[in-house]
């Protein structure tokens, strides 16, 4: 029988080290890790449903080993990781891989902070599990969603992915050997699930859901530290998981450099916390109106040219889009997140807010937007960020016509350090408890030299 594939993950994941890194590796995980913080901060005072986690998790109670980010208390790894996770996603502003079809370091990062304070894991240590634990989970994406035969299944792929991602992440800060690894990953199949009910139905569990594989990747892993056995033929096996959720179809070729390679070099960050399918048209737009100085009020026509159907729903209904009712219907609607990028000239977590859907400004603009299909934004560098394309017409009669082929923040774009930080320090001041500047920016400068830092309870005593 050939190797299960969790069998060649668990001896990656334990051979590995951050020696076998390059520096684009090691600047991709960084940046992961200072962008998921950051919203995980945000979602400490913004995020739905997160103070009902919380509220649990204290109630608990548990040994006082881990931090609870934002939350001035510590617990045990399992609920801390649990506690975590819940804030990762709970804004929706993490970031995704936008071919895989994962948000990759929501179900990767909070378990590697866990896991590695619990065991006094080095900076270096930390670096190496984000790295290993994007680039599993990124693969599995692409095992999974590239074969014809599984468009259109409803599994909602961060949480069920991300159990093994954050089992990885968590086995390797906690120094695994390659067997206990491979027991880890069994153990968390046992506890792999998550459908997309999750975001077809409203309400705040679409938001907490990395609650689920972070807790389950701490604990699988410390489990099988402790010698409980686990399955050994994960993936592959009769009943493993190929089989069971995609009736044995999968695209393993995409691990054929694994090990040599990295994915989470090619994950996007997001740079404004709205729908991933506004972003090439919010682009487009924020160029427009930074560029061209232009009037807000003395707009007299604005047309959305669009190809792919995933910006289509963010248009139609066109009427609904025009006219959000909540801050989630905002988000999602090409026309008023258009009409703030050429208003405000910004899109930041508190562009989102009760007031701004009412405001007379954005509302008049998202009337004046009108949507067209354009054939020439088809296109072959992403399977879901394509082009956007936006007209503005004055009313003195000029025109303002902008493309955007690869939207700031893909891997073919990348998101500057310097821009990412500005991104960091927006999230934090939504933090639950009152950051200081000077705070926000030696968390900033911690994870910046994170290679140099010889335990990272430092960095989670700063995030406390």
């Amino acid at each position: 029988m050939d190797m299960d594939l969790g069998t060649r993950i668990a001896e990656v994941t334990a051979n590995t080290t951050f020696d076998d890194l390059s520096e684009e590796d090691v600047l991709a995980a960084k940046m992961a890790i200072l962008d998921t913080l950051g919203v995980m901060l945000a979602g400490s005072g913004a995020g739905e449903g997160v103070d009902n986690v919380m509220r649990l998790v204290r109630e608990l109670g548990g040994n006082e080993e881990c931090t609870l980010v934002a939350q001035n208390c510590k617990t045990n790894p399992v609920l801390a990781a649990l506690g975590n996770g819940a804030l990762a996603h709970s804004i929706d502003y993490d970031d995704a891989h936008d071919d895989a079809f994962v948000h990759p370091s929501a179900s990767v990062v909070p378990a590697a902070l866990v896991a590695g304070e619990y065991a006094k894991a080095s900076g270096k240590d930390l670096i190496t599990a984000v790295a290993l634990g994007d680039d599993v989970i990124c693969r599995l994406g692409y095992a999974v969603t590239n074969p014809e035969a599984n468009q259109g299944l409803l599994w909602m792929l961060p949480v069920l992915l991300g159990s093994f991602s954050a089992t990885v992440a968590a086995s390797k800060v906690l120094g695994l050997d390659a067997d206990t690894v491979e027991n880890a990953l069994g153990l968390a199949y046992n506890r792999a699930g998550g459908t997309k009910e999750l975001v077809i139905e409203p309400g705040a569990l679409r938001g907490l859901y990395a609650m689920y594989p972070n807790m389950t990747g701490v604990l699988s892993a410390m489990l099988a530290q402790q010698g409980v056995p686990g399955l050994k033929e994960t993936f592959d096996g009769k009943a493993g998981f190929f089989t069971m959720y995609y009736g044995g179809v999968a695209d393993e070729s995409v691990f054929d450099d694994f090990g040599h390679r990295f994915e989470g070099t090619q994950v996007s960050i997001k740079p404004w916390p709205c729908c991933r399918f506004t972003n090439s048209c919010v682009d487009a737009a924020l160029a427009i109106a930074r560029n061209e100085d232009i009037d807000p009020e003395a707009i007299q026509k604005i047309t959305i040219y669009y190809w792919a159907d995933d910006a289509k729903r963010c248009i139609e209904p066109l009427d609904l889009r025009r006219n959000p009712q909540s801050i989630p219907e905002a988000k999602l609607s090409l026309p008023f997140t258009v009409a703030l990028a050429l208003a405000y000239r910004k899109i930041e977590i508190g562009s989102f807010t009760a007031e701004t859907i009412k405001d007379p400004l954005l509302r008049a603009l998202c009337e004046k937007t009108n949507a067209e299909r354009d054939e020439g934004l088809s296109c072959t560098t992403s399977k879901t960020m394509l082009p956007g394309r936006v007209r503005v017409e004055m009313t003195d009669g000029r025109v303002f016509d902008k493309r955007v082929d690869v939207v700031y923040g893909h891997p073919k774009n990348r998101m500057h350090w310097e821009d990412l930080v500005v991104k960091f320090r927006d999230c934090a001041s939504y933090c639950s408890r009152q950051l200081s500047d000077e705070e926000i920016n030696a968390i900033a400068s911690l994870v910046e030299s994170l290679e140099s830092i010889e335990d990272v309870s430092v960095l989670m005593e700063a995030v406390r």
